[in-house]
C-alpha cells in the first residue's frame, strides 16, 4: 500500500509545482478551410515545461487521478486565452476541454470574460461523461451556443462521444482523428460517422493529416477543414503563428 500512496503524493506535488509556477505553454496550429486551403483558425494545444518526455494526455490522466484534472485544465484555459489575444478577430480559436470541466461555473465565467468574440470561439469537447453530466453540459452551452460559441465532438479514435450523445448534443463540428484518416486510404467505404454528421447538421473536420494522399481523401470525402503535420505542426512560437496569421490575412487577396 505504502508505494501507491508514495507515488500518488509524488504525481500530486509534480501537479501542484506545475499550477503554482505556471509550468505550461501553449501551442497553436492552424486549421484549413477545405478544398481552398486557406487558414480558418486554430486549435489551442497544452504544452508542459518538463524533461520527462510525458505528452500532454499524460499530464491531464495523471492529474485527473490525483483529483487536480479540474484545476489543471482551468490552468491550461487560462494559459491558452491569453496565447488567443494575438489572435485577428476573424479567425476562431478551439480550446480542449473535458465534459466534466466545460460544465464547471469557473470555465463558463472565463469564456464569458475571455475578451473573445464568442463566435471565434470554438469548444473541442474531449473524452467520456455520463449522461446526467452531458445533459447538464449541453443545458450550460446553451446560452454560449446562441451568442455564436461552437461546439466540437470526437467522432472517431481513443474517447470518442458515442451516436446518441451526438444525437442530443448537436454539435456544430465533428472531429475525425489520424486512426480514421488511415481507414479511409485502406477501406474507401464511407464511414458511419459522416452519415451521423449530416443527420445532426455538423461539418466534418480531419485531423493528422500527414500526407498528400490523406488531404485529397478527406476533401473527396467532403470535409470541411483539416490539420496536421503536413498543413502546420504545433507551435509555440509566437513568430511562427505571425507567419501563420499573415498567410491568412494574405488569401483573400490572392484568391
Amino acid at each position: 500500500m505504502r508505494q501507491p500512496v508514495a507515488l500518488a503524493r509524488g504525481v500530486r506535488k509534480r501537479i501542484q509545482s506545475v499550477l503554482g509556477n505556471r509550468l505550461l505553454l501553449t501551442a497553436l496550429q492552424p486549421v484549413h478551410e477545405l478544398p481552398g486551403g486557406h487558414i480558418t483558425g486554430f486549435e489551442a494545444l497544452t504544452r508542459f515545461v518538463s524533461s520527462d518526455g510525458k505528452d500532454a494526455d499524460a499530464w491531464f490522466r495523471e492529474a485527473d487521478a490525483v483529483g487536480l484534472g479540474p484545476e489543471l485544465e482551468l490552468a491550461a484555459l487560462q494559459c491558452a486565452i491569453s496565447a488567443a489575444q494575438g489572435i485577428p478577430a476573424h479567425l476562431f480559436v478551439a480550446f480542449n476541454l473535458s465534459p466534466a470541466s466545460a460544465a464547471d461555473i469557473r470555465v463558463q465565467g472565463l469564456l464569458e470574460n475571455c475578451g473573445l468574440a464568442m463566435d471565434k470561439i470554438i469548444i473541442e469537447l474531449n473524452g467520456r461523461a455520463s449522461n446526467e453530466l452531458w445533459n447538464a453540459l449541453i443545458q450550460a452551452l446553451v446560452p454560449f451556443r446562441q451568442r455564436g460559441l461552437r461546439v466540437a465532438v470526437d467522432g472517431s479514435g481513443e474517447g470518442f462521444t458515442p451516436a446518441e450523445q451526438i444525437l442530443s448534443l448537436r454539435p456544430d463540428i465533428i472531429k475525425l482523428d489520424r486512426t480514421l484518416i488511415e481507414g479511409i486510404l485502406e477501406e474507401p467505404d464511407e464511414p458511419a460517422v459522416i452519415g451521423l454528421a449530416k443527420e445532426v447538421g455538423a461539418v466534418l473536420a480531419a485531423e493528422g493529416i500527414e500526407t498528400e494522399p490523406e488531404l485529397a481523401a478527406v476533401i473527396e470525402l467532403g470535409m470541411t477543414a483539416a490539420q496536421g503535420f503536413l498543413l502546420g505542426r504545433p507551435s509555440v512560437d509566437p513568430l511562427e503563428w505571425s507567419a501563420w496569421v499573415i498567410q491568412a490575412e494574405a488569401a483573400p487577396a490572392e484568391s
